[in-house]
């Protein structure tokens, strides 16, 4: 009977040694890495967990990242603004938790304005005369020659298309593009103009009122704000999808407020003095919505953005489906 009675405490002792070992084995300890470090403003860094101990579950902090936290075990986070930034990541598993901080992990350093800028990149369709197609995503790489569509709001309009194709640039913020319709056909008279490095606008001169007007965002990355110009002064409209116009000079109260004509090829429509650009309301950095003097002698609402640096201006309108598409230089 005392045999049996050792080996039974021998056999607790040793399932309590046992457990006691299994803990130490699944105690949890938190690691991680990522691809980089340091970066510039608007890109994105991949983080991998490299925790020991069978973690079932991660809680990752970014100071200064976009998602700002993350539960998933391999996060991708953006970085938009300049500075130095800690990252923690807490893990857990059946048993323990553990914790890892690393300060001033990451390093961001601010983004400069290029003296020209380009279209690579991943742009997002925001706003536009035909509202079912906003929310189409087209990346454009290197060579800026073509446009691939990765999201799409449209089944007539397949992941993996191309959306832009044959772009020719014709000046530091003017392109030709080859422009994708529902129906599968391309429009070649497209033309977009890149307004302050973040945003497109997109239109056609074609001579007829069936216009386009379009805005694109840039998603991937941002770069900091371009000066905010001023609307005030003379403006020489050169190029619009409804050429009798073309020619017309308004001139921009200092108040940013009112466009008055001084110079018209239509006289009956458009006389001297009248206003063609009305209420003028800033929306944003050289963005502006006003009511526009048709040739009804109706008011429309209109939106104006400001390119080329500000040298140029482009007008359209977003409520429609006949559209409007305008160039005006400044003088």
């Amino acid at each position: 009977m005392k045999n049996l009675f050792k080996i039974f405490a021998i056999s607790m002792l040793a399932q309590l040694f046992s457990c006691a070992d299994d803990d130490a084995i699944n105690e949890v300890q938190a690691d991680f890495m990522s691809n980089i470090t340091s970066i510039t403003e608007g890109e994105n860094i991949s983080f991998t967990d490299r925790s020991s101990g069978d973690p079932i579950s991660w809680k990752w902090t970014f100071d200064g990242g976009n998602p700002s936290t993350s539960i998933e075990q391999n996060p991708t986070v953006l970085y938009s603004t300049q500075g130095t930034y800690d990252v923690s990541l807490m893990v857990t598993n059946s048993n323990t938790n553990d914790t890892k901080i690393i300060s001033g992990y990451i390093v961001v350093a601010v983004r400069d304005i290029p003296e020209e800028f380009d279209i690579v990149g991943t742009w997002e369709r925001v706003e536009s005369n035909y509202s079912p197609l906003d929310g189409m995503q087209v990346t454009v790489y290197k060579d800026e020659s073509e446009g691939e569509i990765i999201e799409s709001p449209s089944s007539a309009y397949t992941v993996g298309d191309l959306k832009w194709k044959n772009i020719d640039k014709l000046s530091e913020h003017e392109y030709v593009i080859d422009d994708r319709f529902t129906d599968g056909s391309y429009e070649e008279t497209a033309l977009f103009i890149l307004a302050y490095g973040n945003e497109l606008i997109i239109g056609n001169f074609n001579d007829s009122d069936a216009g386009s007007f379009q805005r694109w965002k840039r998603v991937d990355f941002q770069y900091p704000e371009d000066e905010d110009y001023s609307l005030t002064g003379i403006w020489d409209r050169t190029k619009s999808n409804h050429p009798p116009l073309d020619g017309m000079i308004v001139e921009v109260d200092i108040n940013q407020t009112q466009g008055i004509i001084t110079e018209t090829p239509d006289s009956d429509d458009f006389p001297i003095g009248a206003i063609k650009w009305n209420d003028i309301q800033k929306e944003g950095a050289n963005r502006f919505v006003f009511d526009d003097l048709v040739s009804n002698g109706t008011l429309g609402e209109a939106r104006l953005f400001i390119v080329g640096k500000g040298s140029e201006v482009i007008i359209g309108a977003f409520s429609t489906n006949y559209g409007s598409f305008q160039r005006w230089t400044r003088e």
